[in-house]
């Protein structure tokens, strides 16, 4: 059993990761825009592959390469939304997303691990162990995972303003 002082830790831990990620969200949601835009996704007026992939992301023993899995399954998949199959310059938009997550994300989840090593004190307890190599594959893993969840759910949301942008635009016009 945990004792207070580790009980302790793990808060101080998870406060810092929240703070470092919030501080990464508008990188996060520029990503979002940036692939909504460049894909049209506002011309596919279906909500439900986001939060399919969505619910899958935030599934207990979820990871990135489920989530990854997933979105090559719905390219395959007979009867799946056509949004994952959008083309621009030869690229699929569920490839796009899955590059963001790779890379992207990933570039990401460096750069908030690097920021928690950087503002933990040398003596404070939290320093050992997010300087541990094997804490920090599994800091890496929880903090991209997160991530994709972030991604995936702002993605949603754009498509949903775009969508409703659209429709808002062609009520007007026709009046």
């Amino acid at each position: 059993m945990e004792n207070n002082n580790d009980i302790f830790l793990e808060e101080q831990l998870e406060f810092r990761i929240q703070k470092a990620m919030s501080e990464q969200m508008d990188n996060v949601i520029d990503k979002v825009i940036k692939i909504a835009k460049k894909f049209s996704i506002a011309n596919q007026n279906e909500k439900s592959p986001f939060r399919n992939v969505l619910s899958v992301a935030t599934e207990s023993g979820s990871s990135v390469e489920v989530v990854k899995n997933f979105i090559k399954y719905q390219v395959g998949r007979k009867g799946s939304s056509d949004i994952w199959k959008l083309k621009k310059e030869q690229e699929l938009f569920a490839a796009a997303v899955i590059s963001d997550i790779e890379i992207l994300l990933n570039e990401d989840t460096e750069e908030i691990i690097e920021k928690l090593r950087k503002n933990i004190e040398k003596n404070n307890s939290l320093n050992s162990y997010v300087d541990n190599p094997s804490n920090q594959k599994e800091l890496k893993r929880k903090i991209h995972l997160k991530l994709t969840q972030l991604y995936l759910g702002y993605l949603a949301r754009e498509h949903t303003a775009l969508v409703g942008e659209k429709e808002l635009t062609k009520i007007e016009s026709s009046k």
